[in-house]
C-alpha cells in the first residue's frame, strides 16, 4: 500500500527576497519577472496537479505493540486491501461519469456508487461467518434534495496588457458549492480580492457587479471555517458581488467540496489556484493603466428528488443477547474519500470480521452498521437503522462511531513548487483524533488512555464530549455514544487518496477498538453511563 498523509494546522507559504529586474510578489510569493506572460507570474498546475502533500522514504511509525497474530484481520495489511476496495467504488464512479462530465465523483449515497460499496460490505460480513446480515433501504426524506453540478468552468481572462503573450487561463480547482446556480448562463465579470475581508475592510470595498474573491486558512476540519466563510460570502451578495470565489489556502491544488448557501453562485479554488490568482491581482493593481482582470462563471446543475439508499447491518450474538453495542462508520464519501470515510469503513469491517471468530465471541452482542447518507440531504443511515431495527434499538447500552481514523500528519515544507507554493510534508506519525464520549464515565475515558499508552494512538490529550458526523443520527437511543474521529483540513477535498493514509496507524486504530470493545462490551452496565432518549 502506498505511503501517505494528513492534518496540516496552517498551510505556509514561501517567501523569497526580491532580485534587481523582478516584482516581489505579494506574501508567498517568490519573485518573478515583469516582461512574461500574466506579469511573469508562474502559471498555475494543469487538471491533474500531483499529490496534495510530499511523501518522503522514512514510512510511518511501525506498530510497536505485540500483535496478535492469529488475528491478522487487524493487521495493516489486511486493512489495507479493504481500504484500497472501497477506494476503487469511487474510482469507478469516477470512470463512468456517474455524475455529470466527471468533475465530481465519489460514493453518493442515492447513486450505484454507494450502493455497490454497501453491497460489498454486506457480502464481507457474510463471508466472515455473520449468520444475521441485513441490507436495508434507507429512503430519502421528501422535502429533501440532493443538489449536483455536473459541469463547470472558471477561467481567467488574459489581455495583452497584462504581458505579452498572456492568454486565458482554467482555475482546473474550481469547484462549485451547494446549491450554486448560474440561471441565465455564464456569467463573467471584473474580479476584486476581499481576501478575509470583515467588516472594517469591506465597508471601503466596492465590489457590485463584480466576483469577489475571499480568503479561508483552515486550521484543521473545514466545518471550523463554515460560518465565517458562508457568512462573508452572504454580505457579498448583498453589497452587490455576482459571485464568489473562496481561496482555499491549502497544499497542493485540491478542489474542496465545503461549505454551502452562500447566497449565491459559490465557487472554491484551490490553494495554487488561489495563489496565483491573488499575485494577479495585486500586480494588476499596482498598474493603473491596465485593465481590470476578469472571469467567466458557467455552470451546469440538476437536483435530484426521491432517492433511496441502503445500509448494511450485521449482528454478531454475544454471550448475552439482551443488550447490544452499535458500532457505525459510514460507506459514503466525495471523491476517493480514502480518509472520510474509506479508513474508517475498513476498521470497522476488520472489527466485525475480528468478533464473528468463536474465540472473539463478545459478552454484549455486537451490532456493525455500515450506515448511508452521510453526504446526502434527506438520507440518515443511523436513523434509518433505528427505525428498521427497534428491536435492536432497544437493547443498545453504547454506540461507537467510527469516522476519519488513520490519516497521516503532515507540516508546512521548507521546499516549494518552482511556481513558490509551499508544498506540506508528511511527517511519521497520524493526525490528531477526537475521543468523544458523552458521559462522564472514568472507565470508558481510562479505555482511551489505554489506547495512547498500549497502542501509540494519537488522541487529543483533552477528554471530550464531541459528538459530530453520524453519531448525530444516534440521539434517539439511551445509549453512550463515542466518537472516534480525525479533523484534517483535506476533508471534502480530492487531497483524501490513498496516499494520505497510514497503514500502521489503520491497525493501531483497529486494534485499540478490539480492545476497547472487548472491555466495553464486559463492563457493568452503570460504567458505560447513558442517556435517557428525547421525550423521557
Amino acid at each position: 500500500m502506498r505511503r501517505a498523509v494528513m492534518v496540516c494546522l496552517v498551510a505556509a507559504l514561501a517567501m523569497p527576497s526580491a532580485a534587481a529586474g523582478q516584482d516581489e510578489g505579494p506574501a508567498g510569493q517568490t519573485p518573478r519577472r515583469a516582461d512574461g506572460p500574466w506579469f511573469g507570474i508562474p502559471l498555475p498546475p494543469g487538471p491533474e496537479p500531483g499529490p496534495a502533500v510530499v511523501v518522503g522514504p522514512r514510512a510511518p511509525r511501525p506498530v510497536t505493540f505485540e500483535r496478535d497474530a492469529a488475528s491478522r484481520e487487524l493487521s495493516a495489511e489486511a486493512l489495507g486491501v479493504d481500504l484500497t476496495t472501497i477506494v476503487g467504488f469511487s474510482k469507478a464512479s469516477r470512470a463512468r461519469r456517474e455524475i455529470g462530465s466527471g468533475q465530481l465523483w465519489g460514493r453518493v449515497a442515492g447513486l450505484p456508487s454507494a450502493d455497490e460499496t454497501v453491497a460489498w460490505t454486506a457480502a464481507q460480513f457474510r463471508a466472515a461467518g455473520i449468520g444475521d446480515v441485513r441490507v436495508q433501504p434507507v429512503a430519502q426524506d421528501e422535502r429533501a434534495s440532493l443538489w449536483l453540478p455536473l459541469e463547470w468552468r472558471v477561467t481567467v481572462h488574459g489581455a495583452a496588457a497584462f504581458g505579452p503573450g498572456t492568454a486565458d487561463v482554467v482555475l482546473h480547482s474550481a469547484i462549485p458549492v451547494v446549491p450554486s446556480d448560474l440561471p441565465a448562463g455564464p456569467v463573467t465579470a471584473p474580479l476584486v480580492w476581499v481576501g478575509t475581508g470583515g467588516d472594517a475592510v469591506l465597508r471601503h470595498l466596492d465590489v457590485r457587479g463584480k466576483i469577489a474573491v475571499q480568503l479561508a486558512v483552515p486550521q484543521g476540519h473545514m466545518l471550523f471555517e463554515r460560518g465565517s466563510v458562508i457568512a462573508q460570502a452572504q454580505a457579498l451578495f448583498k453589497a452587490g458581488a455576482v459571485a464568489v470565489l473562496t481561496v482555499l489556502r491549502l497544499p497542493g491544488n485540491e478542489p474542496g467540496r465545503d461549505f454551502s448557501n452562500c447566497g449565491g453562485p459559490c465557487f472554491n479554488v484551490g490553494g495554487r489556484d488561489g495563489w496565483f490568482l491573488e499575485a494577479v491581482l495585486n500586480d494588476a493593481s499596482r498598474r493603473p493603466a491596465v485593465p481590470p482582470v476578469t472571469a467567466t462563471l458557467s455552470l451546469r446543475t440538476e437536483t435530484r428528488r426521491g432517492l433511496v439508499a441502503t445500509n448494511a447491518v450485521a449482528v454478531v450474538p454475544g454471550r448475552r443477547t439482551d443488550e447490544a453495542i452499535v458500532v457505525n462508520a459510514h460507506a459514503d464519501a466525495w471523491f476517493d474519500g480514502a480518509g472520510d470515510n474509506a479508513d474508517g469503513l475498513a476498521v470497522m469491517l476488520g472489527l466485525a470480521r475480528h468478533f464473528a471468530k468463536p474465540a472473539h465471541r463478545p459478552a454484549r452482542t455486537l451490532v456493525f452498521v455500515a450506515s448511508a447518507g452521510h453526504h446526502t440531504p434527506g438520507i440518515n443511515g443511523p436513523r434509518g437503522f433505528i427505525a428498521a431495527n427497534p428491536d435492536l434499538a432497544a437493547k443498545t447500552v453504547l454506540m461507537l462511531n467510527v469516522e476519519h481514523v488513520a490519516q497521516r500528519n503532515f507540516s508546512p515544507a521548507r521546499t516549494t513548487h518552482a511556481d513558490g507554493y509551499r508544498q506540506a510534508i508528511a511527517d511519521t506519525g497520524e493526525a490528531p483524533v477526537y475521543a468523544g464520549v458523552s458521559t462522564d464515565t472514568p472507565f470508558l475515558h481510562g479505555l482511551f488512555q489505554d489506547g495512547v499508552t498500549r497502542y501509540g494512538v494519537n488522541f487529543v490529550s483533552a477528554p471530550s464530549t464531541m459528538g459530530s458526523g453520524e453519531t448525530g443520527g444516534y440521539m434517539a437511543l439511551a445509549a453512550a455514544r463515542i466518537t472516534v474521529m480525525q479533523a484534517p483540513p483535506l476533508y471534502h477535498t480530492t487531497g483524501e487518496t490513498l496516499d494520505v493514509i497510514s497503514a500502521p496507524g489503520l491497525e493501531r486504530m483497529a486494534r485499540f477498538l478490539a480492545y476497547f470493545l472487548e472491555g466495553a462490551a464486559g463492563a457493568p452496565r452503570a460504567a458505560l453511563g447513558s442517556h435517557s432518549p428525547p421525550g423521557r
